[in-house]
Formats: C-alpha cells, sequence, structure tokens
C-alpha cells in the first residue's frame, strides 16, 4: 500500500497513487498464481484457460486492493503507518485468496455449459452484471467518498493557511504599540528636563509636566503618563481625561511602593524595558469603572552621577487594542480570542470569562475549565493549529518581551523577569468550517445518483440485449438438435448423447437400454389426409411418449416416422417389456384429426448395451431387432439378441 508514496504524490491526486499500488499489488499476485498453476500447485477451473484465469485474478487483486485503500482513509484509524500497512495486506491477503479459490480455483462438477438450461444462463447473467454494477457503484462511491473527505481537509489546510498571517498581523500591529510606548518610555526617561528636576531645578518640574501633557494629547491611548521615585511617590503624574490630558495635582498624587509594576521596574538597570501583563487599572485600592484594560511600560531613571532616582511609566489603554481587535475579527474565519499567559480571557468569546483573574470568586474561569484540554496544546506552542470537537483552533503567541526596543546585552540583567506573552486564538466552528466544503456535497451525491441511474439503465439495456443473443443462441442450438416438428432430439444429439451414456456404463456399469421404433401404417395417412394430417400423428406421437418415459430418458426422432428412445439404469429385462407395451398400448388410441380417427401401429426394437458392445453395434442390433418385430405382427416389440460374452 505504501509502494507509492516515495513518489511524494500530492493529496490532489489520492487515486492516482490507489490504482498504481493497486496494479502493482495486482500484478504481483497474477505472478504468483501463474507460478502455482504452472507448477500444478494451484488447478484452475476446468472451464477456465490459463489467460482467463490470470486475467480475473488480476481484476479480483485490483479491486480489492483499491476498495481496501479507498475504506481506509475513511475509517480513520489511530494506527501508525506500518500498522496500517500490515492491516492492508492481511485483509487483502484473506479476501483476495478466498475469491479467487471460489471463483477461479475450486473444482467444478456443472454439467457442460451447452447443457445449462435458458433460464440458468438468463439467471447466472443477471447475477454476473449485477455484481459488477455493484461492485462498479461501491468502488464510485468510495472514490467519491475520498474526493469529499480530500476536499474537506483541503478547504481546512486553506482555511488554516489564510487565517495564520492574518494572526501574525494582528500579532504584529499589537507589538508595534506596545513597542512604540517602550521607546517614548526611554525618550521620557532621557529627557534634559528631567535631569534639571533631579539636580533642583524647581522650573523643571512646570516644563516636564508639560512634555508630559503634550505627548499624551498626542496619543490618546497613553492613560497615565508618570514619573515615580524610588519611594514608589507618584511625582508627576498626568491622566487622559474625557476632554484630554489632565494634569494631576500634588494632593491627588499616589503612592505606588506595593504596586507589582513598581517593584519590578524598579530592579532594571539602565535602558532596560518593563512591560506589565494587561489587567485592569486599580485607583486608590478598587478596580477603576468602568473598565480600563492596561498594559504598562516602564523604564529606570537615573541622574548624571549614576544614581536611580525612579522611574518612568506609561499607561497603555489596552481599550483601543480591543477596538483594533474587533475590527480585525471581521476578516477572520473563527471568533478572535486574547488570552493572558494563564489562559484567562481578555478578549473574545467567553465574555462573562473575560478579567476573571481580577476577580478572587472567579479564578476557575480559565480557558481549561470551557475547552478542556485545549489550553496545554496552545500554551506549549508559539504557534499551530489543530482540530479538535470544539471546532478548529489557529493560535499565534506575542511575545511582548521580544518587542525589538533592547538589546540582549541590555536586557541581560532582566533574565530573571518574565515578560507577560499573551496568546492570540481564533476559533473555527465545525459549522463555520463545514458551510463551504458542504456546498460541494450535494453536487457530489447528485453526480453519484445520476451515475448509478446512467449505468443502471446501460446494465439493465446490455442485459436484455444479452438476453435476446442468449435467447436466440438457444433456439439457434435448439434448431441444430432438435427436430422441427416435434421438439425431440435429433439424429445428431441423440448419437452425441449415446456417446456420453456408453461413456457413463464405463465408469458406473449401470445398464443402458437402447429401443428403437417405427411407425406401421404412416404413410397411408399422408397419403389420404395430407402432410397435415402425418406431422399431426408425429406430434402426437412424440407428446404420448414423453408421458410414458421418464426425464432422464432420452427420446429423439431420427428421421420420418423413426424414433429411438435411450434408457439409462431401466432395471431389467422385464421392466423393459412394461415400457414397450405400454408404448404399444397407447398407439392402439386413435388420433382424432378434423374429427377424423386415425390409426396407425408400432414395431420397436430393444437392445440392452454390455461391456464391449460398440455404439455401431447397439444401434444396429435396435434396428434389426424392430424389423424382426415389424415382421412378426403390428404393434410388437422385439428383444435383440446379444452374447454378453
Amino acid at each position: 500500500m505504501q509502494a507509492m508514496r516515495k513518489l511524494e504524490i500530492t493529496s490532489s491526486l489520492f487515486w492516482l497513487e490507489i490504482f498504481l499500488d493497486g496494479a502493482i499489488v495486482s500484478a504481483i499476485t497474477v505472478a504468483l498464481v501463474r507460478y502455482f498453476v504452472k507448477s500444478k500447485r494451484l488447478i484452475a477451473r476446468e472451464d477456465l484457460s490459463l489467460e482467463s484465469t490470470l486475467l480475473r485474478t488480476g481484476i479480483i487483486a485490483l479491486g480489492v486492493e483499491v476498495m481496501l485503500m479507498l475504506i481506509i482513509p475513511l475509517v480513520r484509524l489511530s494506527a501508525t503507518g506500518l500498522t496500517t500497512f500490515i492491516l492492508d495486506g492481511l485483509f487483502f491477503a484473506l479476501i483476495t485468496t478466498l475469491l479467487i479459490h471460489y471463483l477461479l480455483l475450486k473444482p467444478t462438477n456443472l454439467i457442460p455449459l451447452n447443457q445449462h438450461s435458458l433460464i440458468d444462463k438468463i439467471l447466472a447473467l443477471r447475477s454476473f452484471l449485477l455484481f459488477c454494477y455493484l461492485s462498479s457503484l461501491s468502488l464510485f462511491l468510495l472514490l467519491l467518498l475520498n474526493v469529499y473527505q480530500q476536499q474537506h481537509q483541503s478547504y481546512i489546510t486553506h482555511a488554516i493557511d489564510q487565517e495564520e498571517p492574518q494572526l501574525a498581523l494582528i500579532k504584529n500591529s499589537l507589538n508595534d504599540r506596545i513597542s512604540k510606548a517602550a521607546l517614548d518610555t526611554l525618550m521620557l526617561a532621557r529627557q534634559e528636563n528631567l535631569q534639571l528636576l533631579l539636580n533642583g531645578d524647581t522650573e523643571a518640574l512646570h516644563r516636564l509636566t508639560r512634555d508630559y501633557a503634550n505627548l499624551a494629547s498626542i496619543k490618546p491611548v497613553y492613560e497615565q503618563i508618570r514619573f515615580i521615585d524610588t519611594q514608589g511617590t507618584e511625582m508627576i503624574r498626568v491622566d487622559q481625561g474625557t476632554l484630554g490630558p489632565v494634569v494631576i495635582n500634588q494632593t491627588n498624587l499616589q503612592n505606588k511602593l506595593n504596586r507589582y509594576y513598581f517593584t519590578d521596574s524598579i530592579k532594571l538597570s539602565y535602558g532596560q524595558i518593563y512591560i506589565s501583563p494587561m489587567d485592569l487599572n486599580i485607583e486608590h485600592g478598587r478596580i477603576e469603572l468602568p473598565y480600563k484594560p492596561i498594559v504598562r511600560t516602564a523604564t529606570p531613571v537615573f541622574d548624571r552621577q549614576g544614581v536611580k532616582r525612579g522611574i518612568i511609566i506609561i499607561n497603555l489603554n489596552a481599550s483601543t487594542l480591543f477596538t483594533q481587535l474587533k475590527q480585525d475579527a471581521e476578516n477572520t474565519a473563527g471568533e478572535l480570542m486574547l488570552l493572558n499567559e494563564n489562559g484567562y480571557w481578555l478578549f473574545g468569546h467567553e465574555r462573562e470569562a473575560a478579567w476573571a483573574f481580577m476577580f478572587p470568586e472567579y479564578k476557575d474561569r480559565t480557558m481549561e475549565k470551557y475547552y478542556p484540554g485545549i489550553w496545554q496544546q496552545i500554551r506549549d506552542h508559539d504557534k499551530g493549529a489543530f482540530a479538535s470537537p470544539y471546532g478548529y483552533f489557529i493560535f499565534a503567541t506575542i511575545a511582548t518581551g521580544r518587542t525589538g526596543t533592547e538589546s540582549a546585552a541590555q536586557n541581560k540583567l532582566a533574565a530573571d523577569l518574565r515578560w507577560p506573552e499573551w496568546k492570540l486564538v481564533s476559533l473555527a466552528s465545525p459549522e463555520d468550517i463545514s458551510l463551504a466544503y458542504n456546498n460541494i456535497l450535494i453536487p457530489l451525491v447528485m453526480f453519484f445518483i445520476l451515475t448509478a441511474a446512467v449505468t443502471g439503465a446501460g446494465s439493465l439495456l446490455y442485459f436484455r440485449i444479452q438476453r435476446k443473443n442468449l435467447i436466440a443462441q438457444q433456439q439457434i442450438e435448439h434448431l441444430a438438435h432438435h427436430d422441427m416438428l416435434t421438439g425431440l432430439c435429433n439424429r445428431n444429439l441423440f448419437i452425441q448423447i449415446l456417446e456420453l451414456q456408453l461413456a457413463n456404463f464405463k465408469r458406473t456399469k449401470e445398464p443402458l437400454a437402447l429401443l428403437y421404433m417405427d411407425l406401421d401404417n404412416f404413410k397411408p395417412i399422408n397419403d389420404k389426409y395430407g402432410h397435415e394430417a402425418g406431422d399431426y400423428v408425429l406430434k402426437q406421437f412424440a407428446y404420448r411418449l414423453k408421458k410414458i418415459l421418464r426425464e432422464t430418458d432420452t427420446l429423439a426422432r431420427l428421421g420420418g416416422d423413426e424414433f429411438a428412445a435411450i434408457l439409462p439404469s431401466f432395471g431389467d429385462q422385464e421392466q423393459l417389456k412394461i415400457i414397450a407395451q405400454r408404448i404399444i398400448t397407447v398407439m392402439e388410441q386413435p388420433f382424432i384429426f378434423n374429427g377424423q380417427p386415425l390409426c396407425i401401429g408400432i414395431s420397436i426394437g430393444i437392445a440392452i448395451h454390455f461391456k464391449g458392445l460398440p455404439l455401431e453395434s447397439l444401434l444396429h442390433e435396435a434396428d434389426q431387432a424392430m424389423y424382426e418385430a415389424k415382421r412378426t405382427q403390428v404393434n410388437s416389440f422385439y428383444f435383440a439378441e446379444v452374447d454378453e460374452n
């Protein structure tokens, strides 16, 4: 089954792989059968030539292998390639061996084909055509199912291929926003006015505050811009208000000494950037309403003497990021979601679970709860796609620590800090994925029905034509071997059957008798009443004779008014006398033709076959016995005297 895999045939040409593999397996099977038949290890059926046996072997092997290769992809076994290969080989060997044995190699004791009844021939033809039709239709159906499955997989692959670049664009857009905030943070940390403020210039405070307000007005996504000293106290703070930037006065500034973003960022060295996880903004110990999703970028501030004096921090309002995500979601096949590194929703599908990590009572509302077994596959890989009972997940990782704003050397001291990572996920439900490829299901079903109807009609038409041919052939064979008037065997067929019976006598030693019959006073009936009356008498005589003799007996018209009968296993001579007397009795009853009684007699010669008696002698002895009966008296029989030795 795997023979053609090395050719690296694409999935769109899977049917080529199937038939190439089938052809190879078929050729091997034919070669093996030919070898075994030639070496007399197998015996083919008597009615099949070697060429016919090998041809049918190839067809059987090809059909079985093609059917198996079409079925196996539909079953979707959770087995390895080697296991599938072994299963295919076992099933192929079993099915092919049985079919070849019973269809090609099993000895047959059937009578010769030319002796089959017409009904038997027609039934055999119908069965053969029905088998071929159903087998071909099954293969065609399996082929269409595989095409459907291939189209399904092709669409999924295409959808994933389109989704991954879209996720990459969204990822790059988010990273770009964070990178710009990080660059602005570094720029603010190196301002000249900040250095002047650190050196005690009180006027620098106003200029610095104005700089922060100007930056906030240019970039409204900056929810807060702050300078916090080493004690966690806010020295400068500009918030984003509804009408623009708002400078917070000294009395409303807060201390952030215990906030995680301060304790993490104050540890950094010169030029290093801190990026916080995304969470909700908290003011005075409470979550601010309405919710404001925030990502913070921070960097330490050093004076000219290299002494750390605090941090610069920018709160990036992620609400605009979510707005962008909603717009981007329109271009994705699935439903877009953004999750943090612990599997909590920040944006997307489960809105009642969003920001659950901010509330102690909702700590269990992770992706693992809603989609068991999925989060681990997403968490452990940077990007990918896979199918699940819930649909198809396509995901990418937004690694905020690789924004490109700092070099590896600069960030070396911050290696112990784990920058936040987010998972951007697109979930395409089975219905969404199925919608497109289901459009090909109806055409395939219609195509199958149309093909089945056309081929069925063609098979039926072919059957009717062949049936007519069989009937015509049967009629021709009947006319060639039977008397047209009486329907009895003619002389040629009678001689052939007699030869078979004599050959059978050598094997079975069963007795065989031959009756030779001639009608008396038949010619006057022809002369007086015409040939029509003579034909009527002959037909009526044949009818009466059939009622007396057994079905195993052979009755023939040898010509004119001469008839003969072969009686195998007749019993004994007394039984033959009874049969002959019955024939004479029915002949004594007149034949009524057009109201006229026609009376004729019969003379019967009887010869019993003994071993060593040739065919010609048996016919001659029966003929001579018939003439002896005719000389004796009308309506009589006479036994031929044959020496048994």
